[in-house]
């Protein structure tokens, strides 16, 4: 979500795909791009809600034709948004009920409604990476391109909240009851 937004270690080191342009390379992520040689990044583009790769200064002449997918741009970048919110609705609705069968069933269901939205944003992340990555190499076949570890982290947070739901799911079913842990006067 916060890669390559600046052009800081940690920041600009998180991104869904990079092309390699001979000794150049440019890397997207969701809100920006930044360009780089060798193996230091030179600058980042200023973060923008929904970036469009093809708007990228080094790679407009390449990836131009990736103008009819410009909405995917946008659907991921609000998709990312409604995961998180619903991810951190569920952590809230967990703490704060104190681990009760019914806000726990409620947080489970959101859960796996997150997972649902994760799952069609790593989709998207890849439609518009590998789509891309063959429009560049279509362009000039020395170029070539892959994905960045933002893309594996994706996969990662959708991986992980299928394990969750399925989680909230046995601790709601198969947990123990809590009235047996109260005092009854």
């Amino acid at each position: 979500m916060i890669g390559n937004t600046y052009n800081r270690a940690f920041l600009h080191s998180l991104y869904f795909t990079k092309l390699n342009l001979g000794d150049n390379f440019d890397t997207f992520g969701l809100w920006s791009y930044c360009n780089g040689t060798g193996n230091i990044i030179n600058n980042c583009s200023y973060p923008v809600p929904a970036f469009d790769w093809s708007q990228a200064d080094n790679v407009q002449h390449i990836i131009g034709d990736m103008h009819s997918i410009d909405r995917l741009f946008l659907a991921n970048f609000i998709l990312y948004w409604i995961a998180i919110g619903l991810t951190l609705t569920a952590l809230i609705v967990t703490t704060l009920s104190h681990f009760r069968r019914g806000p726990d069933f409620c947080a489970a269901l959101a859960t796996f409604l997150a997972f649902f939205v994760t799952l069609v944003v790593f989709v998207l992340v890849l439609v518009i990476s590998i789509r891309g990555i063959n429009v560049a190499k279509g362009t000039d076949p020395t170029i070539t391109g892959n994905l960045g570890p933002a893309t594996w982290m994706t996969l990662g947070a959708f991986a992980a909240l299928l394990l969750s739901s399925i989680s909230y799911c046995f601790a709601c079913v198969f947990g123990p009851s809590r009235n047996q842990y109260e005092y009854k006067y």
